[in-house]
């Protein structure tokens, strides 16, 4: 069997690893430890190093990641702190409401303030009147959508994606995979 002890250096901490010698039945265990030779030495990282590494990599000034302060966006009841906190509540919203329930007075009150400020075509959207709105699968796209019902009976779908866009300006939404599609093959 291998035993190992560890080393310590000014350098980064080594892990020796020590072969033994085979023991048999009749070893005796008071027998003073033979010096065993050293077969290899591998550098260990200490718990956590690693994680230090790639944060002091991300903390530098030429990194990729940077985070960025948002100024904060009230719409009706509720307010974002981010682009990232506004996409993941709308996300929650559109892939947990039952298709075709009328939405709340509280949701309704945040849909309708993120559309009229937000959505570059508001005027052509909301149309005569916004009468509610409902998550409904999209007739195109397989997909379910954020649809605006009017005063007048019809409906038309709306992208909550390019308000987040318009109320934080700077922010780039992370990009899809080439094939642009949904992943896992669809």
């Amino acid at each position: 069997g291998r035993a190992y002890a560890r080393v310590h250096s000014s350098r980064a901490p080594f892990r020796v690893f020590r072969q033994s010698p085979p023991r048999t039945m009749a070893d005796d265990e008071t027998k003073p430890e033979e010096e065993v030779p050293v077969v290899a030495e591998v550098p260990v990282a200490e718990v956590g190093e690693k994680r230090k590494a790639e944060e002091a990599v991300d903390a530098a000034p030429d990194a990729k990641k940077e985070k960025k302060e948002w100024v904060p966006v009230t719409l009706g009841p509720k307010e974002f702190a981010s682009p990232e906190d506004m996409i993941k509540y709308f996300s929650w919203i559109l892939n947990n409401m039952t298709v075709n329930q009328d939405m709340n007075e509280y949701e309704f009150a945040v849909v309708e303030q993120c559309l009229k400020r937000a959505h570059p075509d508001a005027t052509k959207k909301i149309g005569c009147g916004v009468k509610t709105f409902q998550i409904r699968n999209h007739p195109e796209h397989d997909t379910r959508c954020y649809m605006v019902l009017r005063s007048d009976g019809s409906a038309e779908d709306f992208s909550y994606r390019k308000c987040v866009e318009t109320l934080f300006p700077g922010f780039k939404p992370q990009v899809r995979s080439a094939s642009g599609g949904r992943g896992g093959g669809r």
